[in-house]
């Protein structure tokens, strides 16, 4: 399988802003209201916002290509980038996201070895992430993984305020 894991650009912020809309949309139509998913784009994926994230030191956004077709992104956070403050030897995996169509096949796997690779590049000796606690199949994923859930905490999509489940991961040195 030909794959690409490519650090986004600041010249892409338009490319990464329209995948950041649909698949978010795919993985939520029918969880939310018209209205909570346009308030929600235009804070979380605005042009300005998405900029501010690919600007920040602490913060890497990259796309999961197959073939050159764009069919995903994810990001991570560390230190004073991380939405919560868990502390220094944390990684944040805070968004990962396929295309509806492109939701099998290894590809998760593919970006969370990658994940794996870059905390220990960053000598980061946990990771953690908060995880829609009715997303069934992402849950399964995480503690396929060794994540265990360790709390929760609140998401926002515009006036709906849901609880996701934060799940951490201790990673062993090889």
């Amino acid at each position: 399988m030909t794959y690409q894991i490519d650090l986004v650009r600041r010249a892409e912020v338009q490319m990464l802003r329209d995948i950041c809309i649909t698949t978010f949309r795919e993985t939520f139509e029918g969880s939310y209201s018209d209205e909570d998913f346009r308030d929600f784009f235009e804070s979380a994926y605005s042009i300005e916002a998405l900029e501010q994230e690919l600007n920040n030191p602490q913060s890497e956004t990259y796309f999961y290509r197959e073939h050159g077709e764009l069919l995903g992104f994810f990001k991570i956070n560390v230190d004073a980038g991380q939405t919560e403050a868990k502390g220094p030897e944390y990684l944040e995996l805070q968004r990962i996201y396929f295309v509806k169509d492109a939701q099998s096949g290894g590809k998760g796997t593919r970006v969370f070895n990658f994940v794996l690779q870059r905390a220990q590049e960053l000598a980061k000796t946990k990771i953690w992430l908060g995880v829609w606690k009715h997303n069934k199949q992402a849950l399964q994923f995480y503690k396929k993984h060794g994540f265990v859930k360790t709390g929760e905490h609140q998401f926002i999509t515009g006036n709906t305020i849901d609880l996701d489940a934060v799940m951490e991961k201790e990673l062993t040195t090889n």
